[in-house]
């Protein structure tokens, strides 16, 4: 008896309630899902009820629980005890919430900065070089917020949020990432930082001077498509990895279409990799954008995991026997490398 009291008091101890109030009652009746945020791996469903949704369960140490709902999406540290999250996305009733909480405020507070920044710098009040130098500053502080806050929280969950964001911004190279991430438990056990982490890999993997690395995709038409039916047939290969909600990608097609028309069957293939996108949503980019290169559709995250990309536009410049030229061209600076190149050959 003494021993069930004791097992049950532990049980006892480890149990969560989390409930969620939504804007309206348009929700009533649906059944919601809470997965975790790193694994991606559904913890709990609740019913809504009126406009109250709750999750309840037990976990034994924290995770980061995420909930879509109302078309956003609401991400919160779970742990023993009541939690409560109002209308506007406010978590109450959890110590690590709180701290979270407090890393989005001192994050803001950087961002709000940066904003003031750019519309002086759009009035005129300040010139491009004190605008870019003043920038930096910010960036910088951007990344110190960041940084502090996953070194002072190394064995909790919420670290793995303020450390993704730190290797981008930081800009991170894979043996500093990986010196990071051994001193801190629960980056270590993170999935998410883990695939980040192949990411870097493979990225040195196919860095410049490297032979491509090939892949195969299966079309919406069911048709297989590969990278070497274009890259290492004898001619150089721009490639595009894009996707048709990107704005900064649409914003870079009539860059590429100078390429196209200025070298298009003189030795220049020019071709899209659609990535991350919905093969109806790229052929009405296509379409919409008058692109007239050959597509490889349905890519998903396929070619972006091989090549570790995680921000597109990313445009790849393969030479005629496959080797990497150059990556993450854009703008003038692609032009003027195509341009290069093509005056050698």
């Amino acid at each position: 008896m003494a021993a069930a009291l004791l097992l049950a008091s532990c049980g006892t101890g480890n149990k969560y309630s989390v409930s969620m109030t939504l804007p309206d009652d348009s929700l009533n009746g649906d059944t919601v899902c809470m997965t975790d945020y790193d694994s991606g791996d559904t913890i709990a469903t609740g019913i809504v009820t009126g406009t109250t949704l709750k999750f309840e369960g037990s976990t034994e140490k924290d995770f980061l629980g995420s909930v879509v709902v109302g078309g956003g999406r609401q991400i919160f540290v779970v742990e023993p005890g009541t939690i409560t999250i109002d209308n506007a996305g406010k978590v109450e009733g959890s110590q690590l919430n709180a701290a979270l909480d407090s890393l989005g405020n001192d994050m803001q507070a950087v961002m709000g900065q940066a904003q003031g920044l750019y519309e002086k710098y759009a009035t005129g009040a300040i010139d491009s070089l004190a605008y870019t130098h003043a920038a930096d500053s910010l960036q910088n502080a951007y990344v110190e917020v960041l940084k502090s806050f996953y070194t002072s929280n190394k064995d909790k969950s919420m670290a793995i949020i303020a450390f993704i964001q730190y290797m981008q911004y930081a800009e991170l190279g894979l043996k500093e990432a990986e010196a990071e991430v051994a001193g801190a438990p629960a980056l270590a056990a993170s999935k998410r930082v883990g695939k980040m982490l192949e990411g870097l890999r493979n990225k040195e993997r196919t860095a410049e001077g490297s032979m491509f690395v090939d892949f195969t995709v299966t079309d919406e038409n069911g048709k297989e498509q590969k990278l070497s039916d274009y890259v290492g047939k004898g001619d150089y290969v721009l490639a595009d990895f894009w996707a048709s909600w990107c704005g900064p990608c649409r914003a870079e097609i009539p860059n590429i279409k100078k390429i196209y028309d200025k070298y298009n069957g003189k030795g220049l293939t020019v071709l899209g990799i659609a990535v991350w996108d919905a093969p109806a949503d790229t052929q009405k980019a296509i379409e919409e954008l008058q692109i007239p290169w050959a597509q490889i559709t349905n890519a998903g995250s396929v070619p972006t995991d091989l090549y570790g990309i995680n921000g597109i536009p990313h445009i790849i410049l393969f030479a005629p026997d496959g080797t990497i030229v150059a990556r993450d061209l854009r703008g003038e600076a692609m032009i003027a490398k195509v341009a290069e190149v093509m005056k050698k050959k």
